[in-house]
């Protein structure tokens, strides 16, 4: 199949074929949500990148179309020619006629279709809305996205593009195959490079067992990758413990899964619970995000430490299904590694070069129990709150969590105390501490406002600074998330913080960066390191700062000393950052840090 790289294809199950069906009913009219898919077909979805997420749409080996996210007005439809050919019948919908005279500048040469040119339309296009352009046979001409609205083309004398081509529709008639096709078809034209895949993940397995003697688990999350570990381990002739950390936020889906299959095929389970860290924690540090992911240290990391001490002292290998398609960090880590922070433990990697399409053909093949959330709609199966999670997705599993609930309630309440803008709660965009420029566009774009709110949270609640550090299982880093317990004065912090480097600040003045430090207004911190030494001194430098920037009194024992004469009083101390040379020789004793220094926890 010709995809969008990177190309992690993987099946579209019912649900996914009866949503996007109702998707293209909804966009071009009853009945064309069937006539794109009709029964008997195979279909797959290849995830392409975009703002949020898109989904390649893959029928008869080739891209059909693709649904993508707009965060402001949901799934859209996307036609390309196939699907065109496929709808152009039966379109009610989203549809414009155009004159002969327009044909040839649209099909050789590509050109937009003009407002002069449209002969009739469907009265209900919109800007934005994908159109399907045909001639006055009603056959397809190209697909495009509508830059006027259905009245502006007709208006008389109207100029100007009224539809921007995106893909022209060759003449040539659409033929469909067969459409008695199933999955059954898919797996045995596929056996042989299955079994060749498998047969190298099992010499892969058993050389591995030869080469380190230690007890064997394999890492099982109740996903399809390490699902598919599991049962390649088995078939290796090898039989581990399985090995199970409920991070606090699973899903109960997958909860069931791991004990239907531990079960199933008579393996012992060895568990450790995160228990409500995560929620003891996030009223402290606030919700976990993209670039602040404090959630891996205390629902992942700290049970992943104490279930190797607890259950392999003297070390494990552990297989893992990690795939280099997952992310760019994990192709370049290599089939097996191991984590500084759990050092007993050797991570090994059967399916590192496998597709998401491989594992799917690979469990079907060997009608695995996978889990039951996949055919809800669910492309990956971790925490029901995990940022990564796009907001497609998310949105999803609203409705299918137990607990969102729970924490949908904890964001109203952060929002409210932080005065954070609507569209924070509306557009989660929570899950980012710094929101990308193309996020904040699209909105700003879309007329979504973005000011913030006033703060619920008294200016009196006492400064202090609470951090986790360690080895993120999620983005496979050394850092440290914390936070300071009240808004920071943004100013002061920026400007203090020249003691240790050059300062970058946010348009906004709300981020400060120098040296690997991050701050935010809000009070969150993240911190990089190569060290957990290095960490921890990073860390003492920004609490010292930042204690400073918030408290200072005017006492002036740090100008003293400062050489360079960079250090002045106005009320408080001041860095004069043309003459400051960033050597850190105002940091030192400071009232306001060692009268605090006992409240605080590192």
């Amino acid at each position: 199949m010709q995809i969008t790289p990177p190309g992690d294809a993987r099946p579209a199950f019912e649900f996914d074929i009866q949503y996007i069906r109702e998707i293209v009913d909804r966009q071009f009219g009853p009945g064309t949500g069937d006539a794109l898919i009709p029964s008997g077909k195979v279909v797959v979805l290849n995830k392409a990148p975009d703002l949020d997420r898109m989904d390649e749409i893959i029928l008869d080996g080739e891209v059909a179309g693709a649904v993508r996210f707009d965060i402001v007005h949901g799934n859209r439809f996307l036609l390309k020619p196939l699907s065109a050919k496929i709808l152009a019948p039966l379109i009610s919908k989203s549809w414009v006629i155009v004159d002969d005279g327009a044909l040839d500048p649209i099909r050789n040469r590509k050109a937009s279709t003009l407002a002069v040119g449209v002969l009739q339309c469907d009265p209900g296009i919109r800007p934005g809305d994908d159109v399907l352009v045909l001639d006055k046979g009603r056959n397809p001409v190209s697909v495009g996205v509508a830059k006027m609205s259905a009245e502006e083309m007709l208006r008389p004398g109207a100029k100007g593009t009224a539809v921007k081509t995106r893909w022209v529709v060759a003449d040539e008639a659409h033929e469909p195959r067969d459409t008695d096709v199933t999955w059954d078809d898919v797996l045995i034209a596929n056996s042989e490079v299955l079994e060749r895949r498998v047969s190298e993940a099992k010499a892969f397995i058993s050389r591995v067992v030869s080469d380190n003697p230690l007890p064997i688990a394999v890492s099982y999350s109740g996903g399809k990758d390490s699902l598919a570990t599991l049962l390649l381990v088995l078939e290796a002739g090898i039989r581990p413990k399985l090995m199970f950390i409920d991070t606090g936020l699973e899903f109960q889906q997958t909860r069931k899964n791991v004990e239907e299959v531990a079960e199933e095929y008579s393996l012992e389970i060895v568990k450790e619970e995160a228990g409500d860290a995560f929620w003891r924690n996030v009223s402290l540090f606030g919700p976990p995000a993209k670039d602040y992911r404090w959630c891996c240290k205390t629902c992942k990391l700290g049970p992943a430490t104490r279930i190797i001490q607890k259950n392999f002292p003297k070390g494990v290998l552990s297989f893992i299904g990690q795939r280099a398609y997952e992310s760019e960090l994990r192709a370049g880590k290599g089939r097996i590694w191991r984590n500084p922070w759990t050092p007993n433990q050797l991570g090994a990697s059967p399916i590192q070069k496998w597709t998401a399409l491989h594992v799917w053909i690979y469990l079907f093949s060997r009608k695995a129990n996978y889990n039951p959330l996949y055919r809800q709609g669910l492309e990956r199966i971790g925490c029901f709150l995990c940022p990564a999670t796009d907001l497609a997705e998310l949105k999803k599993v609203r409705e299918i969590s137990e607990e969102y609930g729970r924490w949908d309630a904890r964001l109203d309440e952060y929002s409210k105390s932080k005065g954070m803008p609507d569209a924070w709660r509306e557009y989660d965009l929570w899950r980012w501490r710094r929101v990308p420029e193309s996020i904040l566009s699209e909105l700003s774009m879309k007329g979504i406002d973005l000011k913030a709110n006033e703060s619920t949270q008294g200016s009196d609640i006492p400064l202090e600074f609470r951090s986790t550090k360690g080895y993120s299982p999620c983005v496979e880093g050394l850092s440290m998330e914390g936070v300071f317990t009240k808004r920071l004065d943004m100013d002061r912090v920026a400007n203090l913080m020249n003691a240790i480097g050059t300062v970058t600040t946010s348009p906004d003045g709300e981020i400060v960066e120098v040296r690997g430090l991050t701050v935010f207004g809000e009070g969150p911190v993240m911190i990089r390191g190569k060290t957990e030494e290095e960490l921890d001194r990073r860390a003492s430098i920004t609490k010292e700062i930042v204690f400073k920037a918030m408290n200072c009194t005017g006492c002036g024992i740090c100008i003293g000393r400062c050489e360079f004469g960079a250090l002045h009083l106005d009320g408080r101390a001041i860095i004069d950052a043309e003459k400051c040379t960033h050597c850190s020789n105002c940091l030192g004793p400071c009232p306001v840090v060692a009268f605090r220094e006992e409240e605080l926890d590192i």
